[in-house]
């Protein structure tokens, strides 16, 4: 389609639209001033009120806090993250209500991260 002829038709369709031919400076400023209001309500957002605010109460949708840090200290011993494990299962084995299985698991990725630490 010709760049000319695709012009023609938008303006034909406006001026359908509106009744009347607008051409010269005052279209060129009516076009620019539509064209800008347009901008504006396309990139109009509107403004969430709350504020974010972290809880701890909230980690309860995402899981278990202390299977988190153990899962955590897992990806960070692959990704030879050791200080950053050491310090996932150090929070871990602070806290007073670890099960049998979580202080399995504890030990198991502490005897890991040595291995690694070492060699």
């Amino acid at each position: 389609m010709n760049i000319a002829l695709l012009i023609f038709s938008i303006e034909k369709n406006f001026q359908d639209i509106i009744g009347f031919s607008i051409q010269g400076p005052l279209g060129l400023l009516i076009g620019l001033a539509i064209f800008s209001l347009l901008l504006f309500l396309i990139r109009y957002e509107k403004k969430d009120k709350k504020d974010f605010s972290f809880q701890p109460a909230d980690l309860v949708d995402v899981g278990d806090p202390i299977e988190a840090n153990l899962n955590l200290s897992r990806s960070l011993i692959e990704m030879s993250e050791f200080r950053k494990a050491k310090d996932c299962l150090d929070n871990v084995e602070q806290s007073s209500d670890l099960t049998q299985i979580q202080k399995e698991k504890a030990q198991i990725l502490r005897k890991r991260l040595k291995e690694k630490e070492h060699g």
